[in-house]
């Protein structure tokens, strides 16, 4: 299921638009190197400053851009004049709107009002049109239909392809092409802001009526090698840089004024304030926008290749860096000043390439890293020969991935580790510790855990036994956060900006049915087998000298990094369920609301053997008074949420 622009779920796709969408996230990962982690989500609260990789997206299109406090306002209804900016901006005609004439083209639209070029070029191009009395009404809300009735003529329908009423055909097309997805409503509804942007997303990958070609390609956006449409192309298409912030008056020394311009930092919006020194930034003057990242990778400067004057990538403590910049080459190519042996820092860019380059006592920044692997490996130095090291790979508060050689052999997965390098490249490495305390419970709306306020662009890393996903305070809303689940954090401006947890969510784990559970316990051995079911496919796991303790039926699987050496079974909500929707069930108990986990598995049990099944079909057989069951991890105010369903 793909989660829309302003959380809402419609339609699906088949496994093509499955597809598209998580080539769309890789994409726009390799693009921004902004870590999601999870599903695709446009912003699914659209919070009030909240933003994300499809939002900027739409954003460097022009089809949507944020208010003076940063939001996009999705959930609002958007008028006729809004909607035709959009139109205009998703479409070939946005470079007439430089040269449209400002002159009046209704009597409700004077020159001077900001939407009179839009409207014009909407209605001359036949995308929108106005009424018989000669007016717009700009301020009138759109409904869907009308939106759609656009969308289809941007993929060259014409009113002679559908017979009948308007607009049952052409809802029917809308339907039926998966332009509808994740949208709710039909043929009256007020469109919002977020339905239109989904709408105009869902354009861009639909095929033009003539089957030439997607209507992304039409507008000339490329293809990559699988085929799919190279959506990371509309993003960096216009942008300047990298550039190295070196002072505050970074924009003026770009030939731009800070009041005028969208900066976006690792996704979010933000204010100029909020640039500092040694940031990476790219730029679009035409756009007035900025994309910001402050990724960095400190350790010792092991190799240049092919060599340090013709230097393309480096290798920083056991880890290979691509160059990206004139700076990054001019740093650490032979005629730079840092030499090969010493501590560096590099400046990651929005491709995770090295935009350039300092010491490391320049920031004398620790690097924290939570560890996802342990192991040993050949590593080459300069002069070609090679060694063997101890290695940890690791994942740093901020989402993005690290690996470095190591010494120390107490290191293990799982371990939260603090490291630094001295002048000489010297490496020391001990635990990590936040330095002070956040508790409480949390609360979406307010940003806040307890009495400490989050910033709307923190990342927040949920980790168990050498795994981790990225979560959100979305996700955390309502759950009571003991102290000792926080392992570490850090604060800008009064605000939590990152965040590393310890299994609150339990959404590293993955979810089942435990179909055989075979143990030996004699006083000979100890042993077992297990079946199970984890996304449909079904496998077995062996114990010896031990024992797993489950039994058949819905489960939890999980292990170190990744590997299924644990089960525990879920626990049953019980029969007193009184409401179930995608998003939560509310039961006649203590507990009253569970949330239902956005990847819930859903199996039926009919005839005694599980079969996976879908979440609306599960929905279908509670509204037909079927028995359906559920079970959940742990209670929601500790993280947990409905897992398994089974009906």
């Amino acid at each position: 299921m793909r989660e829309s622009i302003n959380g809402k779920t419609g339609s699906h796709r088949s496994n093509d638009g499955t597809i598209r969408k998580q080539m769309f996230v890789i994409l726009l990962i390799a693009a921004l190197f902004f870590v999601n982690g999870t599903a695709f989500s446009y912003g699914a609260s659209d919070s009030t400053t909240g933003a994300d990789t499809g939002t900027m997206l739409l954003s460097s299109m022009g089809v949507i851009s944020p208010d003076s406090n940063g939001s996009y306002n999705l959930t609002k209804t958007v008028t006729r004049a809004e909607f035709a900016k959009m139109i205009v901006m998703a479409s070939s005609y946005k470079d007439l709107v430089q040269t449209a004439s400002y002159s009046s083209p209704y009597k409700d639209v004077p020159a001077k009002n900001w939407a009179a070029p839009y409207v014009r070029i909407a209605v001359s191009k036949g995308l929108l049109s106005g009424y018989s009395d000669g007016t717009f009404r700009p301020n009138s809300s759109i409904t869907l239909e009308q939106a759609v009735n656009s969308a289809l003529k941007l993929l060259g329908y014409s009113q002679s392809d559908f017979v009948g009423a308007f607009p049952y055909a052409q809802m029917n097309v809308y339907s039926s092409n998966g332009l509808s997805e994740n949208i709710i409503g039909g043929i009256g509804t007020l469109t919002t802001k977020g339905d239109a942007a989904n709408l105009i997303y869902n354009l861009m990958g639909t095929t033009m009526k003539d089957g030439s070609k997607t209507y992304a390609e039409s507008l000339g956006y490329t293809l990559n090698d699988s085929g799919e449409v190279d959506y990371a192309g509309v993003i960096s298409a216009n942008m300047n840089g990298p550039y190295t912030v070196k002072s505050s008056s970074w924009a003026s020394e770009l030939g731009m004024t800070v009041s005028s311009l969208t900066i976006y930092k690792n996704g979010s919006v933000v204010t100029a304030s909020e640039v500092e020194n040694y940031d990476v930034l790219y730029y679009s003057q035409s756009k007035g926008t900025v994309w910001v990242y402050d990724d960095r990778v400190t350790g010792v400067y092991e190799k240049a290749s092919p060599s340090q004057n013709a230097v393309t990538s480096v290798t920083v403590s056991g880890t290979e860096y691509q160059l990206e910049s004139s700076a990054a080459f001019s740093a650490l190519s032979s005629t730079g000043t840092l030499k090969i042996g010493g501590a560096v820092t590099l400046l990651l860019g929005k491709n995770g390439g090295v935009a350039d380059a300092i010491a490391s006592t320049v920031l004398n920044e620790s690097v924290v890293v939570y560890v996802t692997e342990t192991g040993s490996k050949t590593y080459e130095n300069a002069d070609g020969s090679q060694y063997t090291s101890l290695y940890i790979k690791g994942i740093k508060p901020n989402g993005s991935k690290i690996e470095y050689a190591i010494d120390q052999k107490w290191v293990e997965v799982g371990d939260l580790l603090k490291i630094n390098f001295d002048t000489d490249g010297d490496m020391s490495i001990g635990n990590a510790s936040a330095g002070g305390r956040v508790y409480g419970t949390a609360d979406a709306d307010l940003s806040i855990i307890g009495t400490t306020s989050i910033a709307v662009n923190a990342t927040i890393l949920d980790t168990s036994l050498g795994n981790y996903t990225t979560t959100s305070l979305q996700r955390l809303d309502g759950v009571n956060l003991e102290s000792s689940k926080v392992l570490y954090y850090e604060a800008s401006g009064g605000k939590v900006t990152t965040m590393i947890l310890d299994d609150v969510t339990g959404d590293t784990a993955k979810f089942g049915v435990l179909t055989s559970a075979k143990s030996n316990s004699s006083s000979m051995s100890l042993s077992g087998s297990y079946t199970y079911l984890i996304d449909g496919v079904s496998a077995t796991i062996s114990t010896s000298g031990s024992t797993l303790g489950a039994n058949t039926g819905p489960a939890k699987f999980y292990g170190e990094s990744g590997k299924i050496s644990l089960i525990k079974n879920l626990i049953s909500v019980g029969t007193k369920i009184k409401t179930f929707n995608s998003a939560q069930i509310t039961v006649n108990d203590d507990i009253g609301t569970y949330p239902v986990s956005a990847n819930v598995a859903v199996y039926t049990n009919a005839t005694g053997s599980y079969k996976a099944s879908t979440l609306s079909a599960a929905l279908t057989a509670f509204q037909s008074k079927k028995q359906v069951s559920f079970y959940y991890d742990k209670e929601p105010e500790k993280g947990g949420c409905v897992r398994v369903i089974v009906y």
